[in-house]
């Protein structure tokens, strides 16, 4: 019986080649960010799963109680490690030191590597293996590096790695003898690099990093592991670890053991663990979403297949005259739909493989392996159940003799209400999204503009690091080829400004702030609007002073001039507004306050002569290593920097991703429409004959839809504007939340909807009276 209906099904699909094009592809696209979701729940699933004798192996967590309250870390003191080596049932014990990113520097600039510190005994507990290299080293030297396969072909390319020194800031020198696998699935371990506990305890003594080889009190940073004899000992592991309870200076620290596939999903509960996945509240989230999309890629699905109920319908009454049971048709129609459910399948690997790439800090990778593909095909056939569950319920109703005789009295449903409601669902989510979008293109375009006609190309930006630039300062300025240099948090960039509370008098404002250098209006040439620049002789550590520019003294008082020498309190220090900034050109200024706070300032700004600009880097690279020689000069040239490729990424992002989402709204509103001619075929020839004209009977059919476009847009077009408000709260006053955008965005999205509607509604202007009525 499966045979025989796999055979009419796919000899239905191979008839409708364009029936069944339109739903494979709906269903890809639909199916795809569902695939992703479920990639992201296996990975949380699968986390730690590749490590041998699993459930032996446990994490040593922290419980610290206090006279307010208890919290428990991921953490523990490595001074217990110790301890834990004289416990019967603990066979091998694991230290491991959590040192967090740290820049490794090479010829083209600094690499930020995450390390961890450990010990031979890691290689022992944990599945990792080492591809080269021997785990003992790490007992024995104090400057071997084990590298990770992808940190090693970040870092050294194609080359090999083995036996090459690098060096980190502030933590020395390493030579790299042993490359680690990456591991076959997520874990909760992450790394890039491993260096010994011995090179920890070094740096300790140097200073480099806080002490905590011997310090009980920093359980903070350093996880314990250990792997018992058998998993029936963890009960008495507990009540072992009891008696190592110690005080500390706010209260009690106590151990508890956690199972290692306890780790994931993460548990709220537990602080410091970065890496253990999502909770059970996101599992749920995500599978919700999974389910909400399958029921929208069904409604496609449904929507089409009502569209081509009438050719059916015919096929449906032969084959009850013949005996087909009502059971056997609906079995034909599932298979049919689950068919075209597993074929989207095939399409929607690749389309997950292209989304992928598209979404930001996007690392669960998409493998296969046998529980995915029986996960992937479970989901698929899920969707086919569902898409098919409708349409062959209601076309297996179908009586012989009402098929056969008049088909076209056939009324397949009376309450398209919920079809409709789910038109202008996916139309409003499709509004929303392209009003968006094309609020931040615009704020992207305009914004690169701007700054491409101020800024020269001779303008180079050096990242400070934390440093103290005064000295360093100074010497640049020393440079023949060097014009300018400025010291700021800042430059045309609407991320790197401050948020602060200022109030005068029974006035409060949220005012966005700049930290630039007190040498910045006399460097720069700019000429106050009133008041006088920051007095030379600044405090460093006290804020006194500030500047503010137009928009921001029209906000804070009736009268700018007023506001010269009148106190402000800027969050909850006092200080004195000394002088008024011009505006900044942009199309509508955004209101600053510029305070000098030097522990802000990140880099400075140089503007050299033309044609200098590899002599000039030379040169400061020179000078920064003479200041700072464990950390690697970073210079770029500040027009590349905002050269629009980080903006043309977002803008693509979500330009393909409203693309997708209006696509998937088009083709389920497709189905509705052609049914909608479908049914009212008798209705319109009556019109033809009655003299209406073509484009009238077009348009009869056509209205419903405007009007359903019409309603989305009524819920779309509020949605976008409030998330075009919070890019503007976020960006500034210069995003531009107007009329123009807003129904650029609302005109592109009802373009699209009302040219699917129109090519099958245009079909009312070819109906022959004679034809649809001659029954009558």
């Amino acid at each position: 019986m499966l045979q025989n209906y796999l055979k009419i099904a796919v000899r239905v699909l191979w008839r409708n080649k364009l029936f069944s094009s339109v739903n494979i592809l709906s269903l890809s696209l639909s199916m795809a960010v569902g695939v992703i979701l479920f990639t992201f729940v296996k990975a949380n699933h699968d986390t730690d799963h590749f490590h041998p004798r699993l459930n032996q192996i446990v994490r040593i967590l922290t419980q610290e109680t206090n006279a307010a309250e208890q919290t428990k870390w991921a953490t523990a003191p490595l001074p217990l490690a110790p301890q834990m080596d004289s416990i019967s049932f603990v066979e091998k014990t694991v230290r491991v030191r959590l040192a967090g990113k740290h820049n490794l520097q090479t010829e083209g600039g600094d690499v930020p590597v995450d390390i961890k510190f450990s010990e031979p005994s890691f290689f022992d507990v944990f599945g990792f293996k080492l591809l080269t290299g021997n785990a003992q080293r790490l007992a024995h030297s104090a400057n071997t590096l084990f590298l990770t396969e992808k940190a090693a072909e970040k870092i050294f390319g194609n080359a090999n790695a083995l036996g090459k020194t690098v060096r980190f800031e502030k933590l020395g020198a390493y030579t790299v003898e042993g490359i680690i696998q990456d591991p076959p699935l997520e874990t909760h371990l992450p790394m890039e690099a491993m260096l010994s506990m011995n090179a920890a305890e070094m740096l300790e003594k140097r200073g480099a990093i806080p002490e905590a080889s011997q310090n009980w009190a920093d359980f903070k940073s350093a996880a314990l592991y250990a792997r018992l004899t058998s998993a029936d000992n963890m009960g008495q592991l507990h009540a072992t670890l009891q008696n190592y309870a110690r005080k500390s200076d706010k209260g009690k620290l106590q151990f508890l053991a956690q199972p290692l596939e306890d780790i994931t999903p993460r548990n709220k509960d537990i602080k410091n663990d970065h890496h253990a996945g999502v909770d059970w509240a996101g599992i749920k989230t995500q599978l919700f979403l999974i389910l909400s999309l399958t029921l929208l890629s069904a409604f496609n699905y449904i929507s089409l297949a009502l569209a081509r109920a009438f050719s059916r319908a015919r096929e449906v009454g032969i084959r009850k005259t013949v005996g087909a049971t009502r059971e056997q048709i609906i079995g034909q129609f599932l298979m049919e739909s689950t068919l075209v459910s597993l074929l989207a399948m095939m399409f929607t690997v690749p389309c997950v493989e292209i989304l992928m790439h598209h979404i930001p800090d996007m690392d669960v990778a998409f493998t296969w392996d046998t529980t995915l593909a029986l996960g992937l095909l479970t989901y698929a056939v899920i969707t086919g159940l569902v898409a098919g569950a409708f349409p062959s319920w209601l076309l297996s109703a179908f009586e012989p003799i009402q098929v056969l005789r008049k088909m076209k009295n056939v009324k397949l449903f009376r309450g398209v209400a919920v079809y409709k409601a789910l038109v202008v669902f996916q139309f409003s989510v499709t509004i929303m999204l392209m009003v968006f979008f094309v609020i931040l293109a615009d704020y992207e375009r305009r914004n690169n503009a701007t700054i491409s006609s101020i800024m020269t190309p001779d303008v180079l930006t050096l990242d400070l690091k934390g440093e103290r630039y005064g000295n360093l300062q100074n010497e640049i300025r020393q440079i023949s080829q060097v014009e300018t240099t400025l010291a700021t948090n800042w430059y045309y960039d609407a991320f790197k400004t401050g948020s602060s509370t200022a109030r005068l008098h029974d006035k409060t404002l949220k005012i966005k702030y700049v930290s630039i250098d007190p040498k910045t209006i006399e460097t720069e040439g700019i000429r106050l609007k009133s008041g006088q620049n920051f007095p030379k002789d600044m405090p460093r550590h006290v804020e006194q002073y500030v500047l503010v520019n137009e928009a921001a003294a029209t906000l804070l008082a009736s009268e700018p001039e007023t506001l010269v020498g009148q106190n402000l309190l800027l969050d909850s220090a006092s200080v004195q507004v000394i002088g008024i900034m011009p505006d900044q050109v942009f199309d509508e200024p955004i209101p600053l306050i510029y305070r000098y706070l030097p522990n802000e300032v990140t880099s400075l700004v140089i503007k050299i002569k033309p044609g200098s600009e590899r002599a000039v880097t030379q040169v400061i690279q020179s000078l920064w290593e003479n200041h700072f020689p464990e950390k690697t000069a970073s210079i770029q040239n500040l027009k590349d920097l905002y050269s629009g490729e980080g903006s043309r990424e977002r803008i693509g992002f979500f330009g393909f991703f409203a693309l997708v989402v209006m696509l998937i709204a088009a083709l389920g509103i497709l189905g509705i429409a052609s049914y909608s001619v479908e049914v009212r075929t008798k209705e319109l020839g009556i019109r033809k004959v009655m003299g209406a004209s073509s484009a009238r009977l077009v348009w009869t059919v056509t209205r419903d839809f405007v009007m359903l476009i019409l309603m989305a847009g009524l819920v779309g077009v509020p949605a976008g504007l409030f998330c075009g408000d919070l890019l503007r709260k976020e960006m500034g006053p210069h995003v531009d939340v107007s009329f123009l955008n807003t129904s650029i965005g609302f005109a592109l999205v009802a373009l699209v909807g009302l040219l699917t509607v129109l090519s099958q509604t245009i079909r009312a202007a070819q109906i022959e009276p004679v034809r649809v009525l001659k029954a009558e």
